[in-house]
């Protein structure tokens, strides 16, 4: 099962504890450049914090990658945001939220560092999660969901990356927020035009390859410029081949990346690329990039991740699209209903127990995960896969949404990425530099040998 990624040797520094100077009252992330915390509502001109004898609005930071009104996820959750600020006037909250990954992770570095951790804040794997609750950066929430007021979700198959009982560690420090499944989307109208079968298998795949790329189509679509694109079809043509078995090679970054079914996979996905299955530009196709040439008809298939879902629905030839699970192997029926199924990204609290602080930011955080807010969710994008039972009008569902939901009830067993189970970021984004190298000529042995050299160095082998 999946396991929290720790923080690397190269992280552990800006994420440790014992350099704060500590936030004695909640999170505050606005800091004003000399170690102090912004004010509040009858703060001092030294801008510090000022609990004012409990008068005066409470102000919380917040921090998510939603900030694109364009798009339907994230606006959704900017609108709940709102919805939360006209219901609690007394809370001020100072949304400090990025899109870009890169930018989420340097701002989430820097207030860690600062001990100043965000009141409430999306907390993505790239997280050390493990080290932020052992030093108490994040608080204990599992009081609140044993609440008989909570109404979020509940089950404990989904804290797992919250929750650190096998590392001695009580208590639950987070609660997922979202979903993350990949699957394929196929151009049945454009496949049909040029008499080719539909695929539902990978020898299938194979066997429609040549004549799309002769006709200057890219049979699979795959942003290889996001790199964690890269990893994640790796993962899956793995658990394709190996089943869960090999998810079980990569556990602890023990894994051996000169394994015959490492390299295996590793090769197969050489092959995949050496054949231009991807097509001539996939290592500068950002998923934007893929998903306007499918909508063209240059992508016959797209390698994509559910966040697109609504995206996909709204092209203009989304009638002639089907969703379907990551292709499986002829000869390993077996493993076909394997799925990628990640809870990465959930919400946690950074402000302390006691606080005017922590208890807004726990109003906030009940709000966000509510049951209500889900079944808002799940209506406004149509569907999906959630971390609890939703109700709302299956008579809106899109056509591919329908397929998917319909896919996904085969689902037999569930992976994240591979080096999701290493507890090493720093690792885990080498993995997927190296995995790109494929698409610029670089062989699988060469790979396979940096990788495990940076391995061992890693994890002391």
């Amino acid at each position: 099962m999946k396991k929290l990624l720790s923080v690397a040797l190269a992280m552990s520094m800006a994420f440790s504890l014992t350099a704060c100077g500590g936030a004695s009252s909640g999170g505050n992330a606005a800091g004003t450049g000399d170690g102090k915390e912004a004010s509040v509502d009858g703060s001092g001109q030294d801008g510090s914090k000022q609990d004012g004898g409990g008068q005066g609005k409470v102000r919380l930071t917040y921090l998510s990658r939603y900030t694109n009104p364009e798009d339907k996820r994230a606006k959704f959750f900017m609108d709940k945001l709102d919805e939360f600020r006209s219901q609690n006037p007394d809370v001020e909250i100072e949304d400090i939220s990025v899109t870009d990954s890169d930018a989420y992770i340097s701002k989430m570095k820097s207030l860690i560092a600062a001990g100043a951790a965000p009141d409430v804040f999306a907390c993505s794997y790239e997280m050390p999660r493990y080290d932020l609750a052992k030093n108490g950066a994040i608080a204990n929430v599992e009081s609140l969901i044993q609440s008989p007021d909570w109404t979020g979700p509940s089950d404990p198959k989904f804290f797992l990356g919250y929750e650190f009982k096998d590392r001695g560690l009580e208590g639950v420090y987070g609660v997922p927020n979202n979903l993350a499944t990949i699957q394929m989307f196929i151009n049945t109208k454009l496949l049909e035009e040029k008499g080719l079968k539909v695929p539902r298998t990978w020898e299938d795949m194979e066997a429609i390859a040549g004549p799309l790329i002769e006709d200057g189509i890219t049979p699979v679509g795959l942003s290889a410029k996001n790199k964690p694109k890269c990893i994640q079809f790796y993962t899956m043509l793995g658990m394709k081949m190996y089943g869960m078995d090999f998810q079980k090679k990569f556990m602890d970054g023990k894994v051996d990346w000169n394994d015959p079914q490492v390299m295996a996979v590793l090769d197969k996905f050489k092959s995949y690329v050496d054949m231009g299955m991807f097509g001539p530009d996939a290592i500068s196709f950002a998923y934007d990039n893929v998903m306007s040439d499918f909508e063209q008809g240059k992508v016959a298939v797209m390698f994509e991740v559910s966040y697109q879902f609504a995206k996909i629905q709204d092209m203009s030839n989304s009638q002639d699209v089907i969703c379907v699970n990551v292709f499986g192997f002829e000869d390993k029926p077996e493993y076909k209903d394997i799925w990628f199924t990640d809870y990465f990204e959930g919400l946690c609290i950074g402000s302390k127990p006691g606080t005017r602080e922590y208890d807004a930011a726990v109003k906030l955080f009940t709000f966000m995960l509510s049951q209500e807010t889900f079944n808002q969710y799940a209506g406004t994008m149509g569907g999906g896969a959630y971390p609890l039972e939703v109700e709302f009008d299956q008579d809106k569902v899109g056509n591919i949404m329908a397929d998917f939901m319909e896919e996904y009830k085969n689902c037999s067993d569930i992976t994240a990425m591979l080096t999701a189970y290493c507890n090493d970021p720093v690792i885990a984004d080498l993995t997927a530099s190296e995995l790109q190298t494929l698409f610029v000529g670089r062989s699988a042995e060469d790979i396979a040998g940096t990788l495990n050299t940076e391995y061992q160095k890693a994890f002391g082998k």
